[in-house]
């Protein structure tokens, strides 16, 4: 299945691009709303240019954290979910490869936590 993007112009947004390509991946709409627990109708306007919520942004983060990747210092490409998840494990003192991870994570650009402690 084919999803038009053509309304978003010659270089769509990344999260409309991931929505496109689950949507052309899964064969419907439906399916790849319900997996964002999305409407239907909202993912549809929103492949369409058509949203007019003042929520885009929210719909935007939603999508590129269930559907997007980013390339891990230490696990290569990875799903934003899984790298979430990296970043949010406590301190684990007694498991080398845990604690290497941990310790990028800490660092890591992907990680919301050191983001914040950036701008600060």
């Amino acid at each position: 299945m084919k999803t038009d993007i053509s309304n978003w112009g010659e270089q769509p947004p990344e999260f409309i691009q991931l929505l496109a390509s689950a949507v052309e991946e899964a064969g419907s709409i439906k399916s790849v709303a319900k997996k964002l627990d999305i409407s239907r109708t909202s993912a549809s306007l929103l492949l369409s240019n058509k949203y007019t919520s003042p929520s885009v942004r929210k719909m935007e983060s939603k999508i590129l954290e269930k559907l997007g990747v980013v390339e891990c210092p230490e696990l290569g490409e990875i799903a934003v979910q899984t790298c979430r998840k990296n970043c949010a494990v406590q301190f684990p003192p007694n498991h080398p490869l845990k604690l290497q991870l941990w310790r990028s994570c800490s660092i890591c650009e992907h990680n919301p936590a050191s983001i914040k402690g950036k701008a600060s």
